[in-house]
């Protein structure tokens, strides 16, 4: 039953809950948008490639700061296919105009798709002042929606006639400022870009003395931290696990697991799943290789949704330019997440203890590459 090797997931898995009790709070994804409206204007933009952003203050929110931003959208009417767009994000402790802002966070993304398009940062953007500004800089051509309701004061338009300016230093753009008709953008937008963020609150953490703080996110009131892997010399017992059949050739389960210690009342299943239907990456993760589904089942070939009376446990054969990172990972809910598990490598194998039904698979840590996701606008 690889005791030794269960006895040390059991020790790390416990350290980590009891260095992580003190962390948990009521905390959940928050979407900021200043949108009130249901219907739309396009605007667009021509002459100047233009940073347009939307204000968003967090104090009436009660957020925890630090926080993070993951995600940010903005509805397209018109792409243009090809064009390098900056995603970027500032934050700003004295309100009023995002002049003296400083930016945080920046990536790229080619957007190709009408309606809402979604774009991920790969590293989560840290927000520790109470005034974000969420912004594209946007090509000559590209149009997008505005909810034609709301004070034009939130939403900032930025550009430099006949090239481009300091995306790091709001104030070197020759203009500047908001869509209400003032100078010096002098243009009357009668609307509210509809760009929005995701942002989640966090706590600040530091691991040990006279080590660097650590930021870490929550959601839902369980803390998204980083796990990673132990080494185990213990092979010995390697012989009890038991390969899946060939949809699953890289996944093992523990045969003494079902047979000593539920008796044989239970049995696994395995299916490999189309790559395409696995969650998105977990924070600073990257998954790896095939994405499988086990199901448990009881005597009467029932499936078992609920988490069992004790783990299986589960190994995985990874790249070999992997084994030293790996870790496992179990999709579990409606709709599905990803939770990485503490796991252990004995071998060419990376083992973790696998709770009840769901998908499976493995992670590397770093960050996922930046994929624009597409949902219908709900505006015309």
């Amino acid at each position: 039953m690889l005791s030794i090797r269960k006895f040390a997931l059991v020790a790390f898995m416990a350290l980590i809950v009891l260095s992580l009790s003190t962390l948990f709070v009521n905390a959940g994804q928050i979407a900021l948008s200043n949108n009130r409206g249901d219907t739309s204007t396009t605007w667009f933009i021509t002459g100047e490639q233009t940073l347009v952003m939307n204000g968003f203050d967090l104090t009436p929110l009660s957020l925890q700061l630090p926080a993070v931003i993951d995600r940010v959208s903005i509805a397209v009417d018109s792409p243009v296919p090809g064009a390098a767009i900056d995603v970027v994000v500032y934050q700003d402790g004295n309100g009023g105009s995002p002049s003296d802002a400083t930016l945080v966070g920046q990536t790229q993304a080619n957007i190709t798709q009408t309606g809402v398009v979604t774009i991920t940062f790969p590293t989560p953007v840290t927000i520790t002042q109470p005034v974000v500004w969420v912004g594209f800089y946007l090509p000559v051509n590209f149009k997008f929606l505005a909810d034609n309701s709301g004070s034009s004061v939130l939403t900032y338009w930025g550009w430099t006639p006949g090239g481009r300016f300091d995306l790091a230093r709001l104030s070197s753009a020759t203009v500047l400022g908001p869509s209400n008709g003032t100078a010096p953008v002098n243009l009357d937008m009668k609307g509210i870009a509809r760009i929005t963020a995701e942002i989640t609150g966090g706590i600040s953490v530091t691991t040990s003395p006279g080590a660097p703080t650590v930021i870490v996110p929550t959601f839902a009131g369980t803390a998204a931290f980083s796990v990673t892997q132990v080494s185990s010399v213990d092979s010995a017992k390697l012989s009890v696990m038991k390969v899946y059949p060939p949809a699953c050739d890289t996944l093992f389960w523990d045969t003494e697991d079902v047979g000593i210690t539920f008796r044989s009342t239970i049995a696994p299943s395995c299916t490999a799943i189309w790559v395409g239907y696995a969650p998105a990456n977990p924070l600073g993760y990257i998954r790896k290789q095939l994405y499988y589904d086990i199901t448990f089942y009881n005597q009467n070939g029932n499936p078992l949704h609920d988490t069992l009376a004790a783990a299986v446990t589960h190994c995985i054969k990874v790249n070999p330019e992997d084994i030293n990172t790996a870790v496992v990972g179990l999709a579990k809910g409606s709709p599905r997440v990803w939770e990485i598990l503490p796991s252990l490598r004995i071998g060419e194998l990376v083992c973790a203890e696998i709770p009840q039904s769901g998908g499976i698979s493995y992670f590397v840590p770093g960050n996922a590459t930046v994929t624009p996701t597409f949902t219908p606008s709900p505006t015309p």
